[in-house]
């Protein structure tokens, strides 16, 4: 699984795992966004958000709202107005909830998401249907950047000194990418090369 597409009503994201990192795709209201995040930038934690909806911002609004109707039903009877003069007044007395609906419009969202700690944003809708799939993209992840760190840093390199080589073998070794066997066997492939080229 290296690629997945997500969508949220009119949002889309979509993540595609590359060769050297994670390319994502990003629509937001007719807004695209399109970035690489390469391996190196990538980390190891993950953080899970959690939004529900504010029930006292909901209550506020409908308060407003049924306030609204009902001074708009005091004055049309209180000045025996019109049905059209009677809708102004109703318009201009609902006009602050939705004023307060328009600004808080993400207070009023339910978001359930999971990010990558990483320099440019990997973050992912997690909601239920979305979780497993989620992980797994996660986890596959993880593995394709382990296997990019292998295929450029676990080999005998020619053009590279030999202490640059066996300082990312330790890198390798510390970052748990590879056993300490692993790590002995190359750095005495390494050090051969060495006492070879020596010779």
């Amino acid at each position: 699984m290296n690629r997945l597409e997500q969508k949220d009503g009119r949002n889309k994201k979509y993540f595609e795992i590359q060769e050297d990192g994670v390319f994502v795709k990003t629509l937001f209201a007719k807004e695209l966004n399109e970035y690489k995040v390469h391996f190196s930038d990538i980390q190891n934690d993950e953080k899970v958000f959690r939004k529900s909806k504010d029930p006292v911002l909901i209550g506020i609004v409908i308060s407003v709202i049924l306030n609204s109707i009902l001074l708009t039903i005091v004055i049309n009877e209180s000045y025996q107005l019109s049905n059209s003069v009677g809708m102004i007044v109703f318009f201009i007395a609902i006009a602050p909830s939705l004023v307060i609906t328009g600004l808080c419009n993400n207070e009023f969202r339910r978001e359930n998401s999971k990010s990558l700690a990483a320099a440019k944003p990997l973050i992912f809708s997690y909601g239920k249907k979305q979780m497993n799939e989620v992980d797994s993209f996660i986890s596959k992840i993880k593995e394709s950047r382990k296997e990019y760190y292998l295929k450029t840093y676990y080999k005998v390199d020619n053009l590279i000194p030999s202490q640059v080589q066996i300082s990312r073998i330790h890198w390798l070794y510390e970052n748990q990418y590879i056993t300490e066997s692993d790590a002995k066997f190359i750095i005495d492939e390494i050090n051969s090369k060495r006492i070879i080229e020596g010779l």
